[in-house]
């Protein structure tokens, strides 16, 4: 019994000493990814409300070859969140009441724990509630979304292959939070490609660049034929003159301009295939901007090769890993890397106290 009461102790203290350097005592979240507890009462969820908010965001995950939610939610009643439940990574706290006198959607970060998101709905009624959802329901979406790329990113600066990543930079200059399963790795001119090489949910990483000496660079049309072109010549597949292509005959890829550290960049998201020979295929994501020190394009890309699993969250992972990317001349200048969309940006804002 002392054993055990001085070894509490010593738990104790060095809980207590850990709490006095991080100048905090919030508890770590729980759950799984893209998972969201929704705290609205079982009437209103299977009525109208929740029909226009599970509309919104139980959407399918954008960019894969077969049907996933982009978020799995969980109903749970307002009387029964209790403390137990606060620490969950994603809450989207709702309340229809006419004390409100419009709909409002805020957002907030670490209330009960952290890394936490926290979305706060509140309506009069519940026509207007389903006005808001239809309004801003994708924002709402993108938001818990965004989160989870966000702790995905920081996880990766404390997980990564230490030794590709500075492969990586040796040859090509810039950084990228390389995952620590990637243990394999190619280095041709201008070209970088990592793997895993699991043969049940494999993750792929290309780096790549070249001059920029074409206007028409940043166009769907143009980073399609080049894309193809660098695959072809770097990704072979299994069988002779086999190699990685962009999917365009039964799907059309997806074209977003964003900014980046106040930059323009251009996303590109699709499915790939294997031609001449081989039947794989699989979801990829790549961003590709202007490195304006070396006058030349730099296109980061990952792609998922999962045959009968399901490939949301290794895409994820790696949408995650290209949004780690700094050219030369932010490695020195940034610790994080900013990506804003060219739609209307998310911001953080505190709940109203009488929604809490």
């Amino acid at each position: 019994m002392k054993l055990k009461t001085t070894s509490f102790l010593i738990l104790l203290l060095l809980a207590s000493n850990a709490c006095k350097e991080t100048g905090t005592t919030m508890r770590s979240v729980s759950g799984s990814k893209y998972e969201v507890l929704v705290i609205m009462d079982k009437q209103q969820w299977d009525g109208y409300s929740g029909r226009a908010m599970i509309e919104v965001l139980d959407q399918d995950t954008p960019g894969l070859p077969q049907e996933e939610p982009a978020l799995k939610l969980i109903q749970c009643n307002r009387r029964d969140f209790s403390d137990f439940l606060k620490p969950s990574r994603n809450i989207l706290l709702t309340e229809i009441s006419d004390k409100y006198i419009q709909p409002k959607i805020t957002y907030t970060k670490n209330r009960w724990a952290q890394p936490q998101a926290l979305a706060v709905v509140v309506a009069p009624d519940e026509a207007s509630f389903i006005r808001i959802m239809h309004e801003q329901g994708n924002n709402l979406l993108e938001y818990f979304v965004l989160s989870e790329r966000e702790r995905q990113m920081e996880y990766n600066k404390t997980s990564y292959n230490a030794k590709a990543k500075a492969e990586l930079e040796a040859l090509l200059g810039v950084q990228v939070d390389v995952p620590y399963e990637m243990n394999q790795w190619t280095k041709k001119d201008n070209f970088f490609w990592a793997t895993n090489n699991h043969h049940r949910k494999r993750i792929d990483l290309v780096v790549y660049a070249y001059p920029y000496t074409d206007p028409n660079t940043f166009t769907k049309e143009y980073l399609i034929a080049k894309r193809d072109s660098v695959m072809k010549q770097h990704v072979s597949g299994a069988f002779d003159g086999s190699y990685i292509a962009t999917e365009t005959e039964f799907d059309d890829p997806v074209f977003e301009e964003m900014n980046i550290n106040n930059s323009y960049a251009v996303m590109l998201r699709g499915l790939w295939k294997m031609k001449n020979g081989g039947s794989m295929g699989g979801p990829f994501y790549s961003i590709t901007r202007l490195d304006e020190a070396n006058k030349r394009i730099v296109t980061v890309e990952g792609f998922v090769f999962a045959p009968g699993e399901k490939k949301r969250n290794p895409i994820r992972l790696m949408e995650a890993v290209v949004h780690s990317t700094k050219l030369p001349l932010e490695i020195n200048q940034l610790d994080e890397v900013y990506v804003t969309a060219k739609k209307t940006a998310i911001t953080d804002q505190q709940t109203d106290q009488q929604t809490h």
